[in-house]
């Protein structure tokens, strides 16, 4: 698959060194903030709570979106309130693409050895962010990513163009969504890991979790069917090669 001309401009110039990925990361929030769609969306996360990550993010997410054929599928493992499940289905309405949107999560305030949420109710948040911007409500799978049932499932629609591995932050279970949901990727398509950029040359922004990124190092980077795009602060895409 060719890519774009503005993700193949930026999967060229990328560089795993400090000042590169500083400037690189402050660009694209300037982009976010210039395209009015990206910034209410962004802004109404920000004020209202829905979500983590960076700014900048939303770009990556739009050039991904830009890069799927015209009907494409989407999965996220690890949704909190589903700011990104919304913004995949924002994007692809605003192009007039058709995508099938997918989610694992507990719809609980399930915590790791790094992360704490807030208890509340998941399943009517996620259907308020996507009321608010009127787009279609994702297909949930319930359960922890490392439920065999939740694979399973996840399993039955696989192929996907595009997956996120945003679940529990531990060594084992980062592991597992690798193992279980990197070969969900179809070939061409893209897999985006958050919270993974502690080993790379970042600078000031923020890099994610060691646990993560060592995880990324060991089980994925070695893995030939995927090649390393870039990183954006500590999301890191890959593309599935073969």
């Amino acid at each position: 698959m060719n890519l774009s001309s503005e993700l193949q401009h930026y999967v060229d110039a990328w560089k795993n060194e400090d000042d590169y990925n500083v400037q690189f990361h402050s660009e694209l929030t300037e982009k976010v903030n210039r395209d009015p769609m990206l910034k209410r969306h962004r802004d109404w996360v920000e004020q209202n709570q829905f979500g983590f990550g960076d700014r900048a993010f939303g770009w990556v997410w739009k050039m991904l979106v830009d890069q799927m054929p015209q009907e494409f599928s989407f999965l996220e493992i690890g949704v909190f309130k589903a700011q990104t499940l919304s913004l995949v289905a924002l994007l692809a309405k605003n192009s007039g693409k058709k995508a099938s949107v997918y989610g694992i999560t507990t719809l609980e305030n399930t915590r790791d050895v790094r992360c704490q949420y807030p208890a509340g109710d998941y399943r009517g948040w996620i259907s308020q962010i996507h009321q608010h911007f009127e787009v279609t409500h994702p297909v949930l799978f319930v359960g922890r990513s490392n439920n065999p049932t939740v694979v399973q499932q996840s399993n039955g629609f696989a192929p996907y163009d595009l997956c996120y591995v945003d679940a529990g932050h531990d060594s084992e279970d980062v592991k597992h969504d690798i193992l279980q949901y990197a070969p969900m990727t179809k070939v061409g398509g893209f897999l985006a890991m958050d919270d993974a950029s502690n080993l790379l040359n970042i600078g000031s922004c923020w890099p994610g979790l060691e646990q993560v990124s060592e995880a990324v190092r060991d089980h994925l980077e070695n893995d030939d069917r995927f090649k390393h795009l870039f990183a954006c602060g500590h999301l890191r895409i890959f593309q599935r090669i073969k």
